[in-house]
């Protein structure tokens, strides 16, 4: 059978089901995986300039890198993939996204539950009085500041985001866990499953037998456990397995 009618007959099913992405699904958005060629970290060792630590000593380092991943992710657009997923919330199907990403194109898509495992940075915090801030008043203390500092405290203002070293959200995580095991059916998108903790987390649909979908370009350590497992761009692939979904869909 058609891998692609395998997926849709399993969706069809489905109603509490639950979608695990990561770098790949936003790849084609036009931001690059930080690891692969042409990635951030072959430009900035991730031990100087995204590694909590080396936040507090050279928060500079930190903002210079960010400047150029903020160009990137303000330019992006969510391609198909995304659109798709937030199709699929509007069918009544897809209850949760669960993302490595922090990039915002879910929310920007239309999804209405995502759980940010790395968290966002369309949000920052002084690291003194916990003050919060959103992006746009951050970007603008640094047009007069390279490192923007509190306007209460003159602490060290973070983006919301889960740095090397750092700990992530535990209460994301643990929301992200209830959800998996809930889940009649998840869906990986453009994940390695290799970046750890968060990786960790699918491998409760193998415990809980829950069936699995995996859409990335390269094999991943869960595809055995798969249902159906198809290989190439989240964007190409699982708009055709939306589009399956109708009766009438012409499987190619």
């Amino acid at each position: 059978m058609n891998l692609y009618k395998q997926a849709a007959d399993l969706i069809k099913k489905k109603s509490n089901i639950v979608a695990f992405t990561g770098a790949g699904i936003s790849v084609e958005s036009g931001i690059p995986d930080f690891r692969s060629s042409g990635g951030l970290w072959e430009r900035f060792d991730p031990n100087e300039y995204a590694e909590y630590s080396a936040f507090l000593k050279w928060p500079e380092k930190f903002w210079t890198m960010h400047s150029e991943l903020s160009e990137m992710v303000l330019t992006a657009e969510p391609n198909p993939a995304h659109l798709a997923l937030a199709t699929l919330e509007s069918m009544g199907k897809l209850t949760t996204v669960i993302t490595q990403n922090i990039d915002f194109l879910h929310q920007r898509a239309g999804s209405s539950r995502v759980l940010e495992l790395h968290g966002t940075g369309e949000t920052a915090s002084c690291l003194s009085c916990e003050k919060q801030y959103d992006r746009v008043t951050v970007e603008k203390i640094r047009e007069t500041a390279h490192v923007p500092r509190c306007t209460v405290c003159d602490g060290l203002i973070k983006p919301n985001v889960v740095l090397f070293s750092e700990l992530p959200p535990v209460d994301v995580f643990e929301e992200a866990r209830r959800a998996l095991l809930k889940a009649d059916l998840v869906i990986i998108i453009g994940s390695s499953l290799s970046v750890y903790p968060a990786a960790a987390l699918p491998s409760v649909v193998s415990f809980a037998n829950t069936p699995l979908i995996i859409i990335n370009e390269e094999p991943t350590s869960m595809d055995n456990y798969a249902n159906v497992v198809i290989q190439g761009k989240a964007g190409e692939i699982f708009p055709r397995i939306i589009n399956a979904l109708n009766e009438n869909s012409n499987f190619n």
